[in-house]
């Protein structure tokens, strides 16, 4: 069996140029997250603002805008 250096210096290549695709599109997502969060929460707060929106929808608006946001970033650092 013979070491073939050339062929590890193309495999050791091929997963580190993956794993910086993968690190430049967290760091994208990151960012968009952090641009948008504070203008998805401003609108659920005019929402609340409104009288005629029932008590328990800004509740469950909160929830499901913090936890989407949470599960991109959580599925994005995943792959």
């Amino acid at each position: 069996m013979e070491f073939n250096l050339k062929s590890m210096q193309k495999k050791g290549q091929a997963g580190l140029n993956s794993k910086m695709t993968a690190l430049i599109g967290a760091v994208i997502v990151i960012f968009l997250v952090v641009a948008l969060a504070p203008e998805m929460f401003e609108q659920l707060g005019v929402l609340e603002a409104n009288v005629d929106t029932p008590g328990w929808v800004p509740v469950v608006m909160y929830v499901i805008v913090g936890a989407g946001l949470v599960f991109l970033v959580w599925r994005t650092f995943n792959n």
